[in-house]
């Protein structure tokens, strides 16, 4: 995906977007992963996001626990703001940090040491990893779905979610069925969206749009 565009189908209602953060520094130790900032590029190109996708605005938006998040939510801000059009900082959403997280930082941080990024990622996804460490994919994927759908349920303008790389993978290969080994990691400020269109509920990712059937509960 351009960093500086996310193409949205033609749609009367509101959308909810859920994107990377911004580009940061390179992670050297798992251990500081959290920790570090956007660079300059990132803030640049979270500016030139907010200015494309301001012919949607009105925009509410939120972000992870995680600073760079924040970051990133604010320099889009700034970009929607830029252009003469409407945007909020609405403050942070716990669940787009790591709500699937359910054992501690260190525990995770060693097994990704031992096996690798995409291989940890791998085992996550395929349910060969401890429920006591980290949730299922489809409990996960649900977590992170129910965010988008509440917000497009309760509010009256679009809304823009800035998280991380594990909640696009989840989304993407729960619901598009798009393993990282095949199409790679999710690119920053790559994300996806979702929309009601005739009572029913659709999420997108690049040029691919699914429809999404909800429990009853």
């Amino acid at each position: 995906m351009n960093t500086t565009s996310i193409n949205l189908p033609d749609n009367s209602g509101s959308f909810a977007i859920m994107l990377r953060h911004a580009e940061r520094f390179p992670i050297h130790n798992m251990a500081d992963a959290l920790n570090l900032p956007l660079t300059s590029k990132g803030k640049n190109d979270a500016y030139l996001l907010g200015q494309n996708l301001a012919r949607y605005s009105p925009f509410t938006i939120y972000h992870s626990p995680v600073p760079r998040c924040r970051e990133t939510a604010d320099s889009i801000r700034e970009g929607i703001l830029s252009v003469n059009q409407q945007a909020t900082l609405e403050g942070l959403v716990l669940d787009l940090g790591g709500p699937y997280i359910t054992g501690n930082w260190e525990a995770i941080v060693s097994s990704i040491e031992q096996m690798g990024h995409a291989g940890f990622v791998r085992k996550w996804f395929d349910n060969e990893l401890p429920s006591n460490l980290i949730m299922s994919l489809p409990k996960a994927a649900h977590i992170q779905l129910m965010i988008l759908v509440n917000q497009l349920r309760s509010h009256k303008t679009s809304t823009i979610n800035v998280t991380h790389d594990w909640n696009i993978m989840i989304m993407r290969e729960y619901y598009f069925k798009f393993r990282h080994e095949e199409i790679g990691d999710p690119d920053y400020l790559d994300g996806v969206y979702a929309f009601f269109n005739n009572g029913k509920l659709h999420i997108g990712y690049h040029e691919h749009v699914r429809t999404i059937t909800l429990p009853d509960n």
